[in-house]
């Protein structure tokens, strides 16, 4: 793509004049280019120099075209209020659309929307079968499973008061979230009441335990806890994927167990992966300090690191936290990852089923894409690599090379 062309795009997207598939590489390059500092990432394949040639370019173009347009601005007070106004509608300043916008086109225009660690084959073909995109994201679907045995969805039940135990109101709150409030202090007893909150695949939710501290569940993953803690400790059970940010209490540590490990804190803020289908279990700490233990061994971990359980051995490596938190925050993002991965994470959040006509290259996928778009959108930017291809039948999805 061409200077000239970029430009043109550049100037289309400014007045609402690009297609859906030029819009969605708006939204999702934007993201990218917010979380990178103010510049996009360049695979080591391409020549950096080159990108930023470009950037500049682009940048001293607009810089001179803005400075021109404030000129104007100023002759009509009525013209800058209503430009403003729009503006503001619009969610970005100018400035910011065009360097997220310039950003977007310099990634298009060396084929990095979606792209992999080594030269594609520049004579490969989309796949014949086109690619339906009626199957859409997750949300915030879940099941609340009370210890008498009662099943609530939290998808269909209305906001409000569920139900109360022990002096705990259970509340499903306006914005979605499960929120526990102790009305009283209640007599402790040794038998400790258990709830258990699941999140199918396609779904998410959130929950505030009764000491404050609050969980988000990502697909296909469920949170076993009391309804009230015991007098020592705050113990729960995770299957799957969650974050946590615990409420600190010296007096009672927090302990998160699952199939093949234990994790202690007191108050901070760390991830854990360990879904049943995972060959490890990952523990990443944003804040704070942890102790991971296995069958054979402990580590405490610091923030920014990452505890990797792999049978039975437990290490610690620097974590990509951006990669961990893109989930929660609402974006997949692919840092060398294997297609197997990739699919594994789409199949969770999008409840559909791969299969494999052939194996395809093991090399690994880079990207960012937001999760709140359609599974054929995904499909498609994946594609672009033109080195794997999809065929849809309802929720069954075959993988081409």
């Amino acid at each position: 793509m061409q200077k000239e062309d970029l430009k043109d795009l550049l100037n289309r997207y400014r007045s609402g004049a690009v297609t859906e598939e030029e819009r969605a590489f708006l939204e999702n390059w934007y993201l990218h280019f917010r979380d990178t500092d103010n510049k996009p990432e360049y695979s080591a394949s391409h020549r950096a120099e080159d990108a930023d040639s470009i950037w500049l370019s682009l940048q001293e173009d607009y810089e001179d075209e803005l400075e021109y347009e404030n000129v104007q601005e100023h002759n009509s007070e009525d013209e800058q209020a209503g430009k403003e106004e729009n503006d503001e509608q619009a969610g970005l300043s100018l400035w910011q659309r065009i360097t997220a916008a310039a950003a977007i086109l310099i990634a298009v225009s060396f084929g990095l929307y979606f792209y992999l660690a080594y030269k594609v084959n520049p004579h490969a073909e989309f796949a014949a079968h086109p690619i339906k995109q009626e199957i859409v994201p997750g949300g915030n679907n879940a099941t609340l499973t009370l210890a008498d045995g009662r099943k609530i969805s939290l998808t269909d039940v209305k906001n409000g008061e569920l139900a109360r135990q022990s002096g705990i109101v259970v509340t499903k709150a306006a914005d979605g979230q499960l929120v526990y409030t102790v009305l009283r202090t209640p007599k402790q007893s040794k038998y400790l009441q258990y709830n258990t909150i699941a999140t199918p695949n396609g779904g998410q939710y959130q929950v505030q335990l009764p000491d404050g501290t609050r969980v988000w569940l990502n697909s296909g993953s469920s949170l076993k806890y009391p309804a009230m803690f015991s007098a020592k400790q705050r113990k729960v059970e995770l299957n799957g994927e969650a974050y946590f940010e615990v409420a600190r209490d010296k007096s009672k540590p927090f302990l998160v167990t699952t199939s093949r490990q234990t994790v202690q804190v007191l108050g901070t803020h760390f991830n854990i992966s360990a879904y049943s289908d995972e060959a490890s279990v990952k523990t990443t700490l944003v804040e704070g300090s942890v102790k991971v233990s296995a069958a054979k061994g402990q580590k405490i971990i610091k923030p920014g690191q990452q505890a990797i359980l792999s049978e039975d051995l437990l290490e610690v490596q620097m974590a990509d936290i951006e990669e961990t938190m893109a989930w929660k925050n609402g974006y997949f993002r692919f840092n060398n990852e294997k297609i197997d991965d990739v699919l594994r994470k789409l199949s969770r959040w999008y409840d559909v089923q791969f299969q494999y006509e052939a194996m395809p290259s093991d090399e690994g996928f880079n990207g960012v894409i937001s999760r709140s778009k359609n599974i054929g959108q995904v499909l498609k930017m994946l594609e672009k690599t033109k080195v794997i291809h999809f065929k849809t039948e309802g929720r069954r999805i075959t993988v081409m090379p």
